[in-house]
């Protein structure tokens, strides 16, 4: 790309529309990007290599390495789009203050002799930055609303074929795809090809529905309607039988917001797909089973104690987050043991504090912990800052952000969801994925009403 200067606020339009107009003509960064797209459905190790036992390399790992060619190729014009999308400049401050307090944790690496272990620190780094960059091209692209369309409807297809094979593992058709180690680890929870921890499988159809959900109220957006209903119908059944706790308060936000906001809709939209629902279980009595022995083992036994009767608030909380009372405990003990961790943080990914547990299972805590109160304020400024959106037109897409991004700021008291541990593989990737499309959505470019010609001839 040539260099080009940028005098008056007429030619840094002008170059604007012109670098966007080059971005959506780059065919291989598309593909590259439906490619990230892919790679959060299809979490299965592409490559294996061998540093600290066996770790492996997943798709967006390959990809990634092309998509910060395109992302430094063109950074002039990604900063600008940065800058003037505040919630992807608030996440690079983010990402900026974790990389800086990385340092921290790279000196207790050292002093643990523990080298080899922070190369899997920079590689959660590396997944968290390519995650964000995917993101914000991925918005770039979707300012073409043909694009845009091409995009939803990889997701929506990508997530019924991923529901079909988790559908078609639970009635025996389709064994458990991944290694040894992992059917070990997650006792063989099927997932089909997203990862085997029951919060993948149930986060991934939260945000897939919640896709889905702002596209049915959207009139504004027109998807195959066999599609969406498929994909609404085969979502719901996935997040019922992942057993996932924290995937049902997510979702019983989302629906108990969506009620507030537009109680008929919601009336008529519950009606339908329970009847559809109750259809397609009745149609396939197996189907119908996997659902019951799921809530059984994972909800209502969990209702008891030992001695048959209810139990109170207190215990139900320690039995549903199968633990994760005592690891928030002990990390909130732990920052007040040690206060000079909260401004600035013990370093991001450092494994080495004294803090019980590598995660506290509540994402407040762990931010703190990691990267203090600074990366606090700027990650939940950050994910805070779609609530503040304003959506003129787009009232389907509004409600579907808003009550996703509530059922988050819920659940992120009982887990880390939306960051990039290992067993949570593309979950984040997705989520910054779809939550482009809905901010794209404001924003639109008719590519064809520009004259492009001699544009920028006289600063050329």
């Amino acid at each position: 790309m040539e260099e080009v200067k940028i005098n008056t606020q007429t030619d840094r339009e002008a170059f604007l529309l012109l670098t966007i107009r080059e971005f959506l003509n780059n065919k291989i960064l598309l593909y590259v990007l439906y490619g990230f797209l892919l790679s959060y459905f299809y979490n299965l190790p592409i490559l294996k290599y061998s540093i600290k036992g066996d770790n492996e390399f997943r798709l967006y790992d390959v990809l990634g390495i092309f998509l910060i060619f395109f992302f430094y190729k063109h950074y002039r014009f990604v900063d600008i789009v940065i800058k003037k999308v505040f919630i992807f400049k608030i996440l690079r401050y983010f990402l900026y203050w974790s990389s800086f307090t990385i340092l921290i944790s790279l000196f207790f690496y050292i002093v643990n002799d523990a080298i080899t272990s922070f190369l899997q620190v920079l590689l959660y780094m590396y997944h968290f930055w390519i995650f964000f960059i995917a993101a914000v091209l991925f918005y770039i692209f979707c300012l073409d609303k043909k694009i845009m369309k091409i995009g939803i409807y990889i997701i929506l297809l990508l997530s019924i074929t991923s529901c079909i094979i988790v559908m078609l593992q639970n009635l025996g058709i389709i064994e458990f795809l991944w290694n040894d180690v992992y059917l070990k680890a997650y006792a063989g929870f099927l997932s089909g090809t997203l990862g085997p921890n029951k919060i993948v499988l149930g986060m991934t159809s939260v945000l897939v529905f919640s896709l889905s959900l702002g596209i049915l109220l959207e009139r504004n957006i027109s998807i195959n309607k066999i599609v969406l209903y498929s994909c609404i119908l085969l979502n719901i059944y996935i997040i019922i039988v992942s057993g996932s706790r924290t995937t049902y308060v997510a979702l019983i936000i989302i629906l108990l917001f969506f009620a507030i906001r537009s109680p008929l809709r919601f009336i008529v939209a519950s009606s339908f797909f329970s009847f559809l629902l109750t259809a397609a279980l009745s149609y396939n009595p197996d189907l119908s089973k996997s659902l019951e022995d799921t809530l059984d083992n994972r909800i209502f036994a969990k209702t008891k104690i030992d001695d048959g009767k209810d139990a109170d608030v207190g215990e139900l909380y320690s039995d549903l987050g199968s633990g994760r009372d005592r690891l928030t405990k002990g990390n909130a003990i732990y920052l007040l043991e040690n206060p000079q961790v909260i401004p600035f943080g013990s370093g991001f990914m450092n494994r080495f504090n004294k803090a019980p547990g590598q995660s506290a299972h509540n994402m407040y805590l762990q931010v703190i912990k990691e990267t203090g109160l600074v990366g606090f304020f700027l990650y939940f400024g950050w994910l805070v800052s779609f609530l503040f959106i304003r959506f003129d037109k787009f009232r389907g897409f509004s409600l579907a952000l808003n009550g996703l991004i509530l059922a988050m700021l819920v659940t992120l008291f009982f887990g880390e969801h939306l960051y990039i541990y290992r067993p949570l593989f593309g979950v984040l990737g997705l989520f910054l994925m779809i939550t482009s499309i809905f901010v794209a959505s404001l924003h639109k470019i008719d590519m064809s009403k520009i004259d492009f010609k001699n544009k920028l001839g006289k600063n050329e």
